[in-house]
């Protein structure tokens, strides 16, 4: 196993709300607990022209990747101490790659040439920023995070709920709380189970115990095809 990579399983508790889903979080026997308090994650979603990561994603491709620029709190114009990610898969297991950003403002100008200017600024590895050069804008969510931990410390939960999705491309200005943008079905939750390769034989206890189902489901490949047009 490359060291670095974990586990995800994802959960969609059908017609459960938010407050009913926690409670059966609660409920659980590995005793989880709440260990940061609840916040709204925002995503401005990178991709190519085509779509490729889109599209691989939905192939179902083994490795694969995702990249986003990622912040917390309310979205505004000045956005304070975001973060480059890159969510790269292998297989069953995924890691991802965190790189600190500058902050970034969004208004006034569109989002392709705001981003840009930030990466140029930024501290990149040359490989990433070379490949920052064929991706454009394509997505921006927010949700709401609750965050949970095992008592033995060996499995992290979240729940996601709260979802929103605005599609964007290279010439779109991105102004989070004022854009319009596209809701997913109210009471819509989703719940993530990560853990490393070494607890790989520990977790179908900790699933079985949450009566919903495992699905391949990725905010981005939600967001594209709820608020992109075909």
């Amino acid at each position: 196993m490359t060291a670095g990579f974990r586990y995800e399983r994802k959960f969609l508790p059908s017609d459960l709300d938010l407050a009913r889903a926690l409670a059966v979080v609660h409920r659980h026997p590995s005793l989880f607990r709440e260990v940061y308090p609840p916040r709204l994650v925002n995503n401005i979603y990178l991709d190519s022209p085509r779509l490729d990561n889109y599209h691989d994603h939905v192939n179902g491709t083994a490795n694969r990747s995702k990249t986003r620029v990622r912040w917390y709190g309310h979205p505004r114009s000045l956005i304070e101490n975001p973060a480059l990610e890159q969510k790269i898969k292998r297989g069953t297991v995924s890691r991802k790659e965190t790189h600190p950003l500058p902050s970034l403002r969004l208004e006034g100008e569109t989002a392709r040439s705001r981003l840009d200017e930030t990466f140029r600024i930024a501290s990149l590895p040359e490989l990433l920023r070379s490949r920052l050069q064929h991706l454009q804008p394509s997505l921006f969510n927010c949700y709401r995070r609750h965050y949970f931990l095992s008592q033995d410390r060996r499995f992290r939960l979240t729940v996601d709920s709260d979802l929103r999705f605005e599609g964007i491309d290279g010439n779109t200005n991105v102004t989070g709380a004022s854009a319009s943008t596209a809701l997913h079905p109210s009471g819509f939750v989703i719940i993530e189970l990560k853990y490393s390769a070494e607890n790989a034989g520990l977790a179908d206890a900790v699933t079985n115990a949450l009566p919903f189902r495992v699905t391949r489901c990725s905010k981005y490949i939600l967001g594209i095809q709820c608020a992109v047009p075909a």
